[in-house]
């Protein structure tokens, strides 16, 4: 793996306000543990467009881990549209809450869709939300918002990743992706924030100055744990990935580390995030994930 500085540096994000919209609630869960020590989906709500799979024990790494998959029945999000959610994993429970494909952004006409999610893991909890990347079409403009809330000794994996597409063969643009990733204690205290915003048009012509003509883009957020130091050289060893570039780097305030990177195309993005997962989950856990790539 390349540990490039320069392009943590260059995603830095630009600190600019997200108004607050209205959001309409799409999915509320609650995840804990049993007796037996087998975690499972313990309280459910679920709203249009979201389908919540069946609760699945299929990770042969980690028999108590429940897996939930969130499925679409709009088919993606569309202008206007403001949609929110909250997961929470109770103390001692492990949960892995992911999509079974990727979600399409569709074209806009000047407005914007947004997407609010709180994630809360009590103490001792393992919670990966794992959503598969965003397809940004031309002229969109997504807005995410992430905020976690961490007990002690919690673990929460956040996948946030995108890929430009024109589904006509040419080079049209996506208009924006605004991102906000927000970590607080159980206290409420502010331990990270960050805001990126990337301009469609600036990322695909290469002139952002970050993307190195590489417009696949991912994050990974590996929030709370312990021994943050041997996990982050983990990162940076890992195997170069041709046609890609990734980076590694400590959260303020204990909070965690965040890799990000970027590649030539989704199989790439795909390989090098799965990679970096699996490192953290073998660092938390001491096993790597058994669960098919999608």
């Amino acid at each position: 793996m390349i540990a490039e500085p320069a392009l943590v540096d260059a995603l830095r994000p630009v600190a600019e306000h997200v108004p607050p919209v209205e959001v309409r609630p799409c999915v509320d869960l609650a995840f804990a543990r049993d007796a037996t020590g087998r975690s499972y989906l313990g309280r459910q709500y679920v709203g249009y467009p979201v389908h919540v799979g069946r609760a699945l024990h299929v990770d042969g790494s980690a028999p108590d881990l429940c897996v939930v998959y969130l499925q679409s029945v709009s088919g993606g999000l569309f202008e206007h549209e403001r949609l929110a959610g909250r997961i929470e994993v109770g103390q001692g429970a492990r949960a892995h809450v992911a999509t079974p494909a990727s979600t399409i952004v569709h074209a806009m006409q000047g407005g914007s869709a947004t997407q609010r999610m709180q994630l809360v893991a009590q103490p001792g909890a393992l919670l990966e939300y794992m959503p598969a990347p965003l397809i940004l079409f031309p002229g969109s403009h997504m807005v995410s918002d992430v905020e976690v809330t961490l007990a002690d000794g919690a673990v929460v994996v956040v996948a946030d990743s995108f890929l430009p597409h024109d589904p006509d063969g040419g080079q049209r643009s996506f208009a924006r992706i605004e991102a906000a990733m927000t970590v607080r204690d159980a206290n409420g205290q502010l331990l990270a924030r960050e805001r990126m915003c990337i301009d469609g048009e600036n990322w695909l012509s290469g002139n952002a100055g970050a993307n190195a003509g590489l417009r696949m883009h991912g994050s990974l957020w590996l929030l709370g744990g312990s021994a943050d130091a041997e996990l982050l050289e983990v990162l940076r060893a890992l195997p170069e990935v041709d046609g890609a570039l990734a980076g590694a780097s400590h959260l303020p305030n204990a909070a965690g580390i965040v890799f990000r990177a970027l590649a030539v195309d989704a199989v790439r993005l795909e390989r090098i995030m799965h990679a970096a997962w699996a490192a953290a989950r073998s660092h938390h856990t001491g096993s790597a994930p058994a669960l098919r790539r999608r």
